[in-house]
């Protein structure tokens, strides 16, 4: 095995903390030779390990054992091989002599990602491997994310029983690797940008960026200059060109999120965009290719079309894959597992103990019409998850209303002589302060807070009610 150093150099420069962290196998022929790279390329403040060729075959290259190989290279080396073969190219930076022979670059017997032509000045080195770290850094950050997304979308997280949600499932599947455009309507907040991203990241386009284009929150007069790069006119006819996304972009999913607020104009040219990329290339594929655009919309594309918010050549590309997202009120059997879902990782996020949703907040849940949709039920778990701590979330956790919507008083037989009044309402108040005493194990003040009453009130009505509590 070969000597294996860490040099520590006496002008650092500025870097990132991820580049700090980074390791870097320096190969050269002689130990006088891997000294001097390694001094420069330490000033980087990375990690970095020498080595000659006869010995790197020692080393473990597998995995992130080294970010970058930087391999001084002269006439009388052995070809690279073996284990550096087995690198991404792209992690090989090969310093080569200026007169180095053509037929020198094919005997290396690996590829290699940048050569650099010696003699070398240091920051010339420096600059080039730092180059390179940033490179590699910033494609592993870009892997890192989109592993993060693949595992946030996916189609198992479609929540849901009824046949909308499996309807949901299947259109994920049949359009992940699709190249055409999509529509999807339905109501605010039934999640149609959700089932978007899962449709992205379930695909080849995973790796690619996902643009989403909110028609609500961009003028409408910029929305041109957003996908076109349309920045202002030049006389009466001719626009001035800037760079938008359909430029910048070789490949990725554009979501809009609204169709009826984009200008008609630019819906024709939205439409001669996806035709052009459809008579360049096919629809299916396992390489990302182009540019996918969702549209999104409260309304069906025949309904726009009728509202004269849709022009026919946009209708005639996205007709053909279109879903609907049925409102929440729509699929009670759905609620139950959209609240697991949300409760489980609100908990987590605020980092609380796992919540438990008793069987009358349930009901009172699947009771409720939803206006909002998913949206709304997100937000009601979130309120109700910071209220408890940590007892069962029931229906008094609940916003009005939501909570409301269960009886409130409780079934009393009503004989035909009639009943005590006053003697029914203390009883009922009796109980209502008992069981507030019971879920807070005697707590007052925590009593006082379900009942939403001020402590001293709670105090008063239990002198007067005579209500004590037994701690077990």
């Amino acid at each position: 095995m070969p000597e294996e150093k860490t040099y520590v150099g006496v002008t650092p420069i500025e870097t990132s903390r991820r580049l700090r962290e980074m390791r870097v196998l320096v190969v050269a022929g002689t130990a006088s030779r891997q000294a001097e790279l390694g001094r420069v390329i330490e000033r980087l403040g990375c990690q970095v390990t020498t080595a000659d060729f006869l010995h790197v075959e020692g080393l473990s290259l597998e995995g992130e054992a080294f970010h970058l190989v930087v391999a001084d290279l002269e006439r009388e080396t052995i070809p690279l091989g073996g284990a550096l073969a087995q690198l991404d190219p792209r992690k090989i930076i090969a310093l080569i002599p200026e007169a180095w022979p053509e037929h020198g670059m094919r005997d290396l017997g690996v590829a290699v990602g940048r050569y650099v032509i010696k003699p070398v000045h240091p920051e010339e080195l420096l600059q080039a491997v730092r180059d390179r770290l940033e490179m590699i850094a910033l494609q592993e950050a870009t892997a890192r994310l989109s592993a993060e997304l693949r595992a946030r979308y996916q189609i198992e997280d479609i929540i849901g029983i009824s046949p909308g949600a499996e309807m949901r499932r299947a259109f994920v599947r049949t359009f992940a690797h699709v190249a055409r455009p999509l529509f999807l309507s339905g109501e605010r907040g039934v999640g149609k940008q959700r089932l978007a991203q899962t449709v992205h990241y379930s695909g080849p386009w995973a790796m690619m960026p996902f643009i989403l284009v909110d028609t609500a929150r961009v003028p409408a007069s910029a929305l041109s200059g957003l996908l076109f790069g349309d920045v202002g006119w030049i006389g009466d006819e001719t626009p001035s060109l800037g760079r938008g996304i359909t430029a910048l972009l070789s490949a990725g999913t554009i979501y809009i999120t609204e169709t009826s607020f984009v200008p008609l104009p630019l819906q024709y040219r939205l439409a001669a965009v996806i035709r052009e990329q459809q008579a360049a290339g096919g629809e299916a594929s396992e390489a990302p290719s182009g540019l996918r655009f969702i549209f999104g919309s409260q309304w069906a594309p025949e309904q726009l079309r009728r509202k004269g918010l849709l022009v026919d050549d946009l209708y005639q590309v996205v007709r053909e894959a279109h879903l609907t997202i049925e409102p929440l009120r729509a699929r009670p059997e759905d609620i139950p597992h959209f609240v697991d879902y949300f409760v489980e990782r609100i908990c987590q996020r605020q980092q609380r103990e796992r919540r438990v949703v008793t069987e009358a907040a349930l009901q009172a849940l699947a009771r409720h019409t939803w206006p909002e949709n998913v949206d709304e039920l997100q937000r009601v778990l979130e309120a109700a998850v910071r209220r408890t701590s940590p007892q069962p979330i029931d229906v008094i956790h609940l916003p009005e209303p939501i909570g409301h919507s269960a009886p409130r008083v409780p079934q009393i037989p009503f004989p035909e002589e009639g009943i005590d009044f006053y003697e029914v309402v203390e009883e009922f108040e009796r109980h209502l302060i008992a069981e507030a005493l019971r879920r807070t194990g005697g707590n007052q003040r925590r009593a006082a807070r379900l009942l939403r009453l001020k402590e001293t009130t709670l105090a008063a009505m239990r002198r007067r009610l005579k209500v004590e509590f037994d701690r077990p």
